[in-house]
């Protein structure tokens, strides 16, 4: 039931003197490069405020790598991380991360470190409802005190999830992402949202993203994932607390490890499927 407090603007000054100071720019995690960082508007997620980053496009062509790439420095600089990689096996997971990070980061951060956090394997295999996602998501912010969360992919967490009856599955995902979007709201953190996209060649930007429109309407930066062989391309297609970039930004994907481009090699770059 909505309340009747009455609430005045004024009760948000001190809140906002703090994000205004880095407003405009979304600068709390590097997404790996400095290139990549001013793309982006400074990298992603913001000191004081929440930041929901949506990664999509099509099956297979590497958008866990690229969004496990945004994990590296966050991991180098000891940040609390949660990996709920709902697709894949912890030693997958471990050998993609230890092939990005390096040796150094691995040893330091990860086998000797308490900081990079994974879903059990029991939790894996068992069914669930999206409120207990989204309450173990709420304990992974608020009690184990995770800065940044990645959720790979949004399309295996609904259909893994038991149906609520009477409810179709679009209604059920518009209110996880609801709730989940006023979730992110209230904690002030940052989660990565993987997210594949329709197979309806006519959709462009956003309208591309499989599901609920939702989906896009709850996350402050939708990118979208292109790949030509070993040439990925990020094109933002919108940003709520940065501006958004009119060009694609490129970068070449040696082995696990996502490197960006110097200008050059981006203008030598064929157009990709954006």
């Amino acid at each position: 039931m909505i309340g009747r407090e009455i609430v005045y603007l004024r009760r948000f000054e001190e809140e906002a003197k703090e994000l205004r100071k880095d407003y405009g720019y979304t600068r709390l995690f590097s997404a790996g490069s400095d290139s990549l960082d001013d793309y982006l508007g400074g990298g992603y997620g913001r000191a004081n405020g929440y930041e929901v980053v949506l990664l999509f496009g099509p099956t297979k062509i590497g958008k866990s790598m690229v969004a496990l790439n945004f994990l590296r420095k966050p991991i180098e600089v000891g940040k609390r991380v949660g990996l709920m990689t709902l697709e894949d096996a912890g030693a997958d997971v471990f050998i993609r991360i230890a092939d990005i990070v390096g040796k150094e980061v691995l040893e330091n951060r990860i086998l000797k470190g308490d900081t990079v956090h994974i879903m059990s394997p029991d939790d894996l295999i068992k069914s669930w409802k999206l409120t207990e996602l989204l309450a173990m998501i709420e304990e992974w912010f608020t009690i184990r005190n995770i800065d940044v969360i990645l959720l790979d992919h949004l399309q295996f967490a609904f259909e893994g999830a038991e149906a609520i009856r009477g409810e179709n599955e679009y209604i059920s995902q518009r209110i996880f992402m609801q709730k989940l979007n006023q979730l992110m709201k209230r904690v002030n953190k940052t989660i990565i949202l993987v997210s594949h996209i329709n197979k309806d060649n006519s959709s462009k930007g956003i309208n591309k993203v499989v599901g609920s429109g939702s989906i896009a309407q709850a996350a402050t930066k939708l990118i979208e994932v292109s790949r030509n062989n070993d040439t990925i391309g990020l094109k933002m297609w919108g940003s709520r607390f940065t501006k958004t970039p009119n060009d694609v930004y490129y970068a070449t994907m040696v082995g696990s490890y996502l490197k960006g481009m110097d200008k050059e090699d981006e203008l030598n770059q064929e157009d990709l499927p954006f």
